[in-house]
This record gives structure tokens, sequence and C-alpha cells, in this order.
């Protein structure tokens, strides 16, 4: 069963607030983007039913957009809700390859900012560089099977 991107997002949101480490709106959708493309890559599914859409900066899930927009470049430091003003997180023990790429992703990628992530959706042969050469609105799972973009190195970190 795939994930309502609202929820899964908050599995990321509880790690900032746990960690301590600043999430925006823009860093979210690239740390969702990540989840997605490596869990993509390990099970040959996404785990969310939502796509991604291409926008200037980088790969948009319009739900989170929604949720979020209001906190601009700023921290986000509320879950996502669902319309009753739920909020609530994907199951990670029912799901334990989901969890075990919430850990690497956030593990992996916490420490940058936003605009940083952005710059490595932005790189040649990302789902996002593709889908955006061909003016596409959004990402297929074939663009996002095929990013095997390099990760940043250790010292480049904000």
């Amino acid at each position: 069963m795939k994930a309502i991107a609202t929820n899964l997002c908050n599995n990321f949101i509880s790690r900032s607030l746990e960690d301590g480490v600043p999430v925006t709106p823009m860093k979210l959708q690239r740390l969702m983007y990540f989840l997605c493309r490596d869990y993509l890559h390990r099970t040959g599914e996404c785990p969310i039913n939502e796509r991604f859409e291409v926008w200037q900066y980088g790969p948009v899930l319009p739900s989170l957009q929604g949720q979020f927009a209001a906190f601009g470049s700023n921290p986000i430091d509320r879950f996502a809700q669902d319309a009753l003003g739920n909020a609530k997180k994907a199951s990670e023990s029912k799901n334990p390859i989901l969890a075990e790429i919430l850990d690497v992703v956030w593990a992996k990628y916490r420490r940058y900012t936003g605009r940083q992530l952005s710059e490595l959706t932005h790189q040649r042969g990302s789902g996002w560089y593709w889908a955006y050469m061909d003016a596409r609105t959004f990402i297929s799972a074939e663009d996002m099977a095929a990013d095997h973009v390099e990760m940043f190195s250790q010292g480049s970190a904000a």
C-alpha cells in the first residue's frame, strides 16, 4: 500500500524536530524526491501515489506545496495535516525498507540547504533534468528510475 505524501513528509519533519535540524519547504520537497527515487531504485515502485511536478527549482509535490508554502524559506515547525486537521506519519514498522531509506536519505542530506539539494536535482541525468529539458509537467517513474546523479562529497555541506 502506498503512503500519502503528506503523511510520509511528516516522517522527515519528525526527524527534523527531534534532531534540531531545520527543514524548509524547498528542502522537504527535495528530501521527498530523493526518498521516492531511492525507494523506486530498491523496490521498482514509488512509495506514494502523487507525482512530482517539474518546477523551476526542482521536483515539487503539489500537496506539500499547499501545506507549507506559507513558510516561504523559513523552517517548518509543524506537521502536515489532513482535511480534518489530523497529523499522521507513514508507518515505518510496517515497511522496513521505507524506514531504512528514510534513515539513509535523512543521514545523507540533512545538513544541506534546500538550495544545495535543488542544485543536485538540476544535475544532468537527474529525473528532474530530463523532464525539464523535455518541457514536461511531471517527472515520470522512468525518469526517476534512471536518475543516478552523484552525491555531494562530504566536505561540501554548509
